[in-house]
């Protein structure tokens, strides 16, 4: 049923006339006359007597004249509640991203654009695994580099280089390691999507296979003398007293940056103004660190 023509017969109705509530409705009198009478036609009932003097309700128009006011002020809440949802969703910002971006720079580009904008308010989650988040809709924008964030948006922030960790008695004051000599080390292999492709898995001769969603246990365990390490320098920064590190060559690299969804082929407010803040700032933030 066309909502548009009920709140035509209200105003029919309520108005006395067709002239003064086509005027309502942009419509000249024939058209919306017309409009009535189709309306009456879908019903099977003659819902106004006209005459010269305006329109007057019929008595079927009398039995469900409320049951169209009842109809067009259930449209009306509904269209406040649908309203009321978007308000809540512009407003509101679902951000995931590693511990290692969090640490370094983010932590306080969030707290800064927190503070310029105390109308969003903002959900943040740390995990070592962002894979699927966009897609399954755990988060409205995720930080992460380009392995794990295939599909979305994907907007690239850096280059975070990789680099050797490795116990100082075990290579001394070196400052470079190439990836040959890590085949002949004991090295502590990680699952890591940055170093697919860099490494032939079959070459280590005393590989430790690792799996670990801490960062800072894999750095503990190359203090303690497990072996070398290549992690990012994301992860690295504050955590390497104690060890060596040394660049690789040929050099390897993550890149960094976010990926965001967009809901019904647009940006909601609140995340838009957070990507255009992100971008304007990450280089000054980065330049921090």
């Amino acid at each position: 049923m066309d909502t548009f023509k009920i709140k035509a017969v209200l105003a029919a109705a309520e108005e006395g006339s067709l002239s003064r509530a086509a005027e309502k409705f942009s419509y000249t009198p024939s058209a919306f006359s017309h409009m009535l009478s189709s309306f009456e036609d879908e019903l099977g009932v003659r819902i106004f007597q006209r005459s010269s003097r305006g329109v007057t309700l019929t008595e079927e128009g009398k039995r469900i004249y409320p049951e169209l006011v009842s109809i067009a002020e259930s449209e009306q809440r509904m269209l406040r509640t649908v309203r009321q949802a978007l308000e809540t969703q512009r407003y509101t910002l679902r951000i995931g991203t590693y511990s290692s971006i969090s640490r370094s720079f983010l932590s306080e580009l969030i707290k800064r654009f927190s503070e310029e904008h105390p109308n969003i308010k903002l959900y943040i989650t740390v995990a070592d695994d962002l894979t699927g988040w966009l897609e399954q809709d755990k988060a409205d924008i995720v930080f992460a580099d380009g392995g794990t964030l295939e599909k979305g948006e994907w907007i690239p922030l850096a280059e975070d280089r990789c680099l050797a960790i490795a116990p100082p008695a075990l290579l001394g004051g070196r400052t470079e390691i190439t990836r040959e000599e890590l085949y002949a080390l004991p090295f502590l292999r990680m699952d890591e999507k940055c170093m697919e492709g860099y490494f032939e898995a079959d070459r280590f001769l005393r590989p430790i296979h690792l799996h670990s969603d801490d960062d800072l246990s894999v750095i503990h365990m190359v203090k303690q003398g497990f072996g070398i390490a290549v992690l990012p320098e994301l992860v690295l920064r504050g955590n390497t007293e104690g060890l060596s590190v040394l660049s690789l060559s040929p050099p390897l690299s993550r890149t960094v940056g976010f990926a965001y969804k967009k809901h019904a082929g647009s940006i909601f407010p609140a995340l838009s103004q957070f990507i255009r803040y992100v971008k304007e700032q990450t280089p000054r933030a980065l330049a921090k660190v």
